[in-house]
């Protein structure tokens, strides 16, 4: 007898835990008290979602629209930018050293070229291996570019797009192939 009274508090002690722990939860995702709107926190993720797979694509037309004003879709300086601006802005480099002259610093999302003359942003680079687009998708978004060519200095094909001052350019390692690397620069 004992042993059924003692299974018996056993089991009213869980379900009066459990019914506190759903009052507990139903109380925080309520609208009262500060408490979370559980719909709203689905449509934030969703929301999330979407810029994910958005930026899974990459690229889109506004690509263009800003490469004139030689800014690159999300990085937030503009070529001819100081170096001082970029260091001050973005803090030390993971990397840095020189290329064709000209000195660079490499952040996790971006490589800044500067001409050491100026002290001027001159290029910008992006690593775009870990998306889905290769020169199908760039004709399909951005149109067909004014030079496709095997750059022999490099050994990579490019898909140059001439943007006045500027040239955003797509580089893969076979014509057709999958991009690996995002340029925007200003022109020679």
């Amino acid at each position: 007898m004992k042993q059924i009274t003692f299974k018996l508090s056993l089991v009213t002690l869980f379900l009066i835990v459990i019914i506190f722990s759903v009052d507990f939860v139903n109380h925080q995702f309520s609208n009262s008290n500060g408490g979370y709107d559980i719909e709203k926190t689905i449509e934030m993720s969703s929301e999330v979602g979407k810029v994910l797979a958005a930026d899974k694509q990459l690229i889109n037309s506004d690509w263009i629209e800003k490469g004139f004003e030689g800014q690159l879709d999300h990085i937030e300086f503009q070529l001819g930018t100081t170096k001082e601006t970029i260091l001050s802005g973005r803090g030390d480099a993971m990397d840095t050293g020189f290329y064709e002259g000209g000195e660079f610093f490499r952040y996790d999302d971006a490589t800044f070229f500067i001409n050491p003359e100026t002290d001027r942003l001159v290029a910008i680079a992006l690593s775009t291996e870990g998306y889905e687009l290769d020169a199908a998708k760039l004709k399909e978004v951005l149109g067909s570019p004014d030079v496709s060519e095997r750059n022999e200095m490099e050994g990579l094909w490019m898909y140059e797009y001439y943007l006045d001052k500027y040239s955003l350019i797509f580089e893969a390692e076979e014509e057709g192939g999958k991009i690996l690397f995002t340029w925007l620069r200003e022109r020679l």
